[in-house]
């Protein structure tokens, strides 16, 4: 794998999580979601799978704090949408062809609150995930090929 590859792959793997995001909101301002759409566990989104595979790649570039700090903050995410998750896709009160088919819950208003208030710290961490990666990229960028072939 060459340098050029590690940018692609960063890029890629930042637009699937801007997606995944997208998908979050999606659900949130009531459009059609289905709760496959948008995985829950850390390793199974498109982002994720990314990041424990080829994303390895990038401790043997940069210290294993700025990695961890990428790490810390895709976790944190799955975390908050889990709360989002809870509220629309509980199985409580769901009609038997809602949870076959699993469909989101109709939520309350107070529900659609929390979810709102959720979805802000989702962004704002997303922001910052995003906001590694972009500084991993431009330090990537900086390294000559010859160096980059040092840390395979």
């Amino acid at each position: 794998m060459d340098k050029l590859d590690v940018l692609r792959n960063i890029r890629a793997a930042r637009r699937s999580h801007v997606k995944w995001v997208q998908r979050a909101k999606s659900l949130v301002n009531g459009l059609a979601v289905t709760k496959e759409q948008i995985h829950l566990e850390v390793t199974m989104c498109d982002f994720g799978r990314w990041f424990y595979c080829d994303g390895q790649i990038l401790l043997s570039i940069f210290t294993e704090e700025a990695v961890k700090s990428v790490e810390e903050k895709h976790k944190e995410l799955h975390d908050i949408y889990m709360k989002i998750f809870k509220i629309y896709f509980s199985t409580v009160d769901q009609s038997f062809f809602a949870k076959l088919f699993k469909y989101k819950r109709k939520v309350s208003l107070s529900e659609r609150d929390i979810a709102l208030k959720e979805l802000e710290k989702l962004e704002i961490v997303s922001s910052e995930l995003i906001s590694y990666l972009n500084i991993i990229e431009k330090k990537l960028n900086a390294i000559d090929e010859e160096t980059f072939k040092k840390f395979l």
